[in-house]
This record gives structure tokens, sequence and C-alpha cells, in this order.
């Protein structure tokens, strides 16, 4: 029995504490942003001599009796009693309490007060393109801060329809369209940056659908591969080309080698069967020898002398042999004129 009212008893603290936290959050009457400002406003005529202070949560952060200021600064408060909230923490969220007395201490003003909550600012997101063919899918990344409402632009202009993260076109039929995200929460909102889908899908409305009666892809294909093939037969034909000019000279060049050969072979025969030249040359005479006919011619007065038969070349060359030289070629005689006799 006592576990059992023990386990009753907690869940019913833990039913208040939750329904304490759930009225408290559904208690927030204004909302501010972390590092923000916020002017909490004061329901009452403030009178110069009335006596005004300001309660946080049951603990008092500003005084001021008879213009005098007790607690709290000056700049805390504008001068119709509204109090003035700076430079604001997640400590500064709660319940802020006005309360005003008059001169003898007579309550004039006893309000409920203000609940402020505070929450921070949602940062700029994210915007990112997929090419999901023959779609486009554009994805909102908002990050890790709470947000309430997250909206979609299409050029500017918003998709009411649109509240998700992400947002699905066919490309074909957003082509250069730019598209951006928007989030928001009670104290901020954020744009993202403005893309423009480039997708493959895009292209198409750019280009026909037929060609010539057929399919613009198939038609592009085709071209492509008869252009290859001109391509290549120019190429082989180029190459034939230099092949044929190759030849050409090569052949120039051996009738050239081979009518030069020619002309070394007919001269060195010629010299082959050119019966050499033969000259006798007399000891001691390194020129000619003279014809014998006017070299043995001897003056008129020595005619009737017998003269020795002259012999030939071969027998002089039989009779000195192999090993011997020749003889010494005579002298030319010198004829002297005869004198006339008186």
């Amino acid at each position: 029995m006592m576990q059992m009212a023990a386990s009753i008893i907690v869940s019913l603290f833990l039913f208040c504490c939750s329904f304490t936290s759930t009225e408290a959050k559904d208690t927030c009457e204004a909302y501010a942003p972390v590092g923000g400002s916020f002017v909490v406003p004061l329901q009452h005529k403030l009178q110069t001599l009335d006596n005004l202070r300001w309660k946080h949560n049951k603990t008092k952060i500003f005084h001021r009796l008879s213009n005098e200021t007790r607690s709290g600064k000056p700049d805390d408060i504008n001068r119709n009693g509204s109090l003035r909230l700076t430079n604001l923490k997640r400590s500064s969220e709660g319940l802020y309490i006005p309360e005003v007395f008059n001169t003898n201490g007579e309550p004039l003003l006893n309000g409920k007060g203000l609940y402020l909550c505070i929450l921070d600012p949602v940062p700029k997101p994210g915007l990112q393109i997929e090419c999901v063919l023959p779609n486009v899918k554009f994805t909102c990344i908002p990050g890790k801060t709470a947000y309430d409402t997250l909206e979609w632009f299409q050029n500017d202009k918003p998709l009411s329809e649109e509240n998700e993260k992400t947002v699905l076109r066919v490309a074909s039929e957003v082509p250069h369209y730019s598209f951006k995200c928007k989030i928001s929460n009670r104290v901020s909102s954020m744009n993202s940056e403005s893309l423009i889908q480039n997708c493959m899908g895009s292209s198409e409305s750019i280009f026909p659908k037929e060609l010539f009666g057929l399919d613009f892809r198939i038609m592009a294909s085709i071209l492509a591969s008869l252009g290859g093939l001109a391509l290549l037969l120019i190429i082989i034909l180029f190459v034939c080309c230099i092949r044929a000019i190759k030849e050409k000279q090569k052949q120039v060049k051996e009738e050239e080698e081979l009518r030069l050969g020619w002309t070394n072979s007919e001269g060195q025969h010629q010299h082959r069967h050119q019966p050499p030249k033969r000259h006798h040359h007399c000891h001691g005479q390194t020129g000619p020898r003279q014809h014998r006919s006017r070299q043995h011619r001897e003056p008129r007065y020595q005619r009737s002398k017998p003269q020795a038969r002259p012999r030939s070349d071969t027998q002089d060359s039989q009779a000195m042999g192999p090993d011997k030289h020749a003889p010494p070629c005579p002298k030319p005689r010198k004829t002297a004129i005869p004198a006339q006799r008186m």
C-alpha cells in the first residue's frame, strides 16, 4: 500500500509539473530575441511624485520614490514609466510586474504584469539544388535553431502551397527561374540566397524537339557520327598523299643513283681498254726521245761514211735485258755551215 501511494504521489507531481510548464509556455505574451531589446509598457498615467516599482519574477529591479531613484538606473525607464530592457539574455525571460503608489502609500496600480519570452534569432538558411531528371529538387536547410514557418519564393513571388523543406519541379518548366526559401519565428526571419537551376533538363526547351522529322538527340548523334567518319576519311587521304610524295621522292633518288653508277662504270671500262702509251727514256734524259730520222741526220759532208743500221726499240730492249739500263741518248750535233771557198 505504501509503494502504491508513493507511485501515485510521484505521478501527480509529474503531471502538475508538465501542466505548469505547458501553462507557462502558453502564457508568453511578448517575445524578444537574444541580444535584442524590449520595452515593457506601463498601463497607467504616471504622475511626477508617484512611487514606481518594477519586479522581475518577484525580484525588485527598479524603484523610484518622489523623483528619486532608489534602485536601478534612471535610464531603465522612459518618461511615461515603461520599463526599458536591453541586451536580453535567456535569463531575462519571465514575468515583469509594475507597482504604482501615491505619496500616501496607497496603491494606484496592481497589474498582473507581462510575461516575456526570449528566443534565439533564426540563422540564414541554406539552399541546395539536386538534378533528378526530368525534375529538379530544391532543399531548404534551416539549421539547428527552431523555426515556426517556412516559405518558398519563385522569382520573388511566394508559393503559398509550399511549406515543406523540399520543393520538386519539372526542370523544363522552370528554365532560368530563381528559387529561395525563408524561415521565421516570433522574433526574426531570414531569407536564403536566390539560386537558378541549371539542370540538363532545362536545356531541352532551348533546342527543338525534332530535326529533319526525327528526334533531335537521334539526329544529333547521326550528324556527329557522319562528321567523325568524314574526319577519318580526310586523315586517311592526307596520310596516303604524304606516303605517295615520299615514294616519288625515293624513286627519283634511286634513279639518280643508278644513273650516276652507270656513268662511273662506263668511265672505268673505257680507261681499262685504252692501251698505255710507251715512252722510251734515254739514260740521262728525262724528256721524250726525238724522232730517229731527225736525231741521226748527219751533215752532207759526212754522208759518204757508212752508217750502221739502226736497231728497233724491241731489239734494244731484248739486247739490254730486263736488268740493264738503256744506253745514253746521243746528244744532238751542232751543224756548222761550211765556209765557202774562195
